[in-house]
């Protein structure tokens, strides 16, 4: 098959359990990329993470960020909006319950009462300085931040806990038509745009390319890498992936701390 495209993963998937690009896999994307196929970095992250990722490889890629609510491509930039008034519902609910959440908006990203999330995806390290990087805020009320929500455009809000599936009785009060609303994660949910999909950001950036469906290479590790294995020619899950993701895929790789994705590309022998 003539591929055009890589769309890859970030979280368990390029980046391995430091958070770091090994060197096999950052000399796999100039390779490929040399070779005339796109890369696309295509993450849950928001997308100025994933942007100084490549920014410290010297690597110039195309972008999916925070699973689909934004894309950036050539000259491109583009946000799905979701609605204000329902953001702040759910931002009741979830204090009601004593569930943790986050609120992305096109420039900035507010916790409500700690870090705790952010650290685990955003700590810095030796290739990225996420905080000096990222806008972020803390609140410890919505009413806090409610004026300065109804002046900016969300693109996201995600939900996490720990203990008692307390987002399992939340799941059920959300409007899951209204919404695209994935829980990658039995602790964690994501809200976005309805057409805000991994998938559907891959595959619109690729049609600006002329690139068809089938000319496209998916590489994961989670449930939020489905759609996009789903509208993809060859789907690659992780050695590190969920057994249930790998039954979903039409080739599996070694794990992330294994250079997955350069092993990948070597036996496709795309490198």
């Amino acid at each position: 098959m003539n591929y055009k495209m890589l769309a890859v993963d970030m979280d368990g998937t390029l980046l391995d359990s430091n958070k770091l690009i090994p060197d096999e896999n950052i000399d796999a994307l100039f390779k490929l990329q040399k070779s005339g196929i796109k890369v696309v970095f295509s993450t849950g992250r928001v997308i100025e993470s994933a942007m100084s990722y490549a920014m410290a490889i010297d690597f110039e890629a195309d972008y999916v960020g925070s699973n689909g609510a934004k894309m950036a491509y050539e000259d491109y930039i583009e946000n799905l909006h979701i609605s204000t008034d329902r953001v702040i519902e759910f931002a009741y609910l979830c204090q009601e319950m004593n569930v943790d959440y986050n609120i992305i908006t096109e420039t900035h990203n507010y916790y409500y009462q700690n870090l705790d999330f952010y650290n685990i995806y955003y700590f810095d390290n030796e290739m990225v300085k996420n905080s000096e990087i990222l806008s972020k805020s803390l609140f410890c009320d919505i009413k806090d931040i409610e004026a300065d929500l109804r002046n900016e455009k969300i693109i996201k809000m995600d939900m996490y806990e720990t203990g008692d599936d307390r987002l399992a009785k939340i799941w059920e009060k959300l409007d899951h038509n209204e919404f695209t609303i994935i829980r990658p994660e039995k602790n964690y949910v994501e809200i976005m745009n309805p057409l805000a999909s991994k998938g559907n950001g891959v595959n619109k950036i690729a049609k600006h390319y002329g690139i068809e469906t089938s000319q496209i290479i998916t590489m994961g590790d989670s449930g939020n890498d489905l759609s996009m294995f789903e509208q993809s020619g060859l789907s690659i899950a992780m050695g590190n992936a969920h057994g249930d993701i790998k039954k979903l895929t039409k080739m599996t790789t070694d794990t992330n701390d294994n250079c997955g994705v350069a092993k990948a590309l070597k036996s496709l022998q795309l490198i």
